[in-house]
């Protein structure tokens, strides 16, 4: 009884073909996913006032700290998810001394009485309707506990 001999399913590569696949760089794939941005989102929370000084229009202001309580993590250089943004005015989130991206950021914000995870949540909880999102912030102001 005779075996069919095997035969190749491809045909023979090149001498150094195979090592050059595997040296070659690797397509690049996005790292976000669908649903980290938001522009909508992100419009509407520009129309909100500024959280530090009720200052409006106000910019949207990326939440960068990580905390496993509220579910966030964070990365270098990784912008994080449009739904960790807040309202914060041009001079409080870049230009002015005291701005957000001018100290520490949980220096910023404790500063202020904020915790700004919590408010980034509830006003989330609140998209698509802008009346109860401005709520959400003008609560936010009112029961904040820290110093100016």
């Amino acid at each position: 009884m005779t075996f069919p001999r095997p035969r190749r399913l491809t045909p023979p590569a090149a001498p150094g073909e195979l090592l050059k696949q595997l040296l070659a760089p690797s397509p690049r794939r996005p790292h976000r996913c669908e649903g980290e941005r938001d522009p909508d989102y992100l419009a509407m929370v520009r129309q909100c006032p500024c959280l530090h000084c009720g200052m409006e229009p106000s910019e949207a202001a990326h939440v960068r700290m990580s905390s496993a309580a509220y579910g966030k993590t964070s990365g270098m250089a990784k912008k994080p998810e449009d739904r960790w943004a807040l309202p914060l005015c041009a001079d409080d989130h870049r230009l002015a001394r005291h701005a957000q991206h001018n100290q520490g950021e949980a220096q910023f914000w404790h500063a202020i009485g904020i915790n700004p995870l919590l408010t980034c949540q509830q006003l989330h909880a609140q998209r698509g309707d802008l009346v109860a999102m401005r709520a959400v912030i003008f609560s936010t102001i009112a029961n904040r506990g820290g110093t100016r």
